[in-house]
């Protein structure tokens, strides 16, 4: 269904832009699993009418921030294995680091090449994360307007429905 790709794409650009770990980026892998974004504003809190100009701004924001996914997921994936690690050690090590109940044995070779991967990784993020805010703000909306449309699409399917629409134009 095209609505739940977008809130798909649009919570992990959302979870790409607010945290500052790899997980975000590197999770976007088939099978692997995503970090969480923050929390979706429940309605009462977001009064906010988005107007068709809100909804064109949000929609030619979203499509870039997808362009910039698109061409950091490479990035990504070359820079760790670039160190010795598949993605997938990459993402085990990330979450028994991140996790007490996720178990990773490290050997230091694997140690050593996880901090040199998690370094890059940092570093593309860093720049994807200002690439997709100043896609935002080129738009006419600031991060936290982005943020605030895309929690309202999430509680509202008419305005997810819109949004789809005007994706589904360009």
């Amino acid at each position: 269904m095209r609505t739940s790709h977008f809130l798909k794409g649009a919570f992990v650009a959302v979870a790409l832009l607010g945290i500052p770990l790899v997980g975000s980026v590197v999770a976007q892998r088939p099978g692997l699993a995503q970090q969480p974004a923050q929390p979706p504003m429940a309605p009462a809190e977001s009064p906010m009418n988005v107007s068709d100009t809100q909804i064109e701004q949000f929609a030619a924001a979203y499509a870039d921030i997808q362009a910039i996914q698109q061409q950091v997921q490479p990035e990504i994936t070359e820079a760790v294995e670039a160190e010795g690690l598949a993605v997938e050690e990459f993402e085990a090590i990330m979450a028994a680091q991140q996790s007490p109940e996720a178990e990773a044995q490290v050997t230091p070779e694997q140690s050593q090449q996880f901090t040199a991967a998690y370094e890059r990784v940092t570093e593309i993020q860093t720049a994807a994360r200002t690439d997709m805010q100043a896609a935002i703000q080129e738009e006419g909306l600031t991060v936290e307007e982005f943020e605030q449309i895309l929690a309202m699409a999430q509680q509202d399917p008419t305005l997810a429905e819109r949004i789809n629409n005007h994706l589904a134009e360009e």
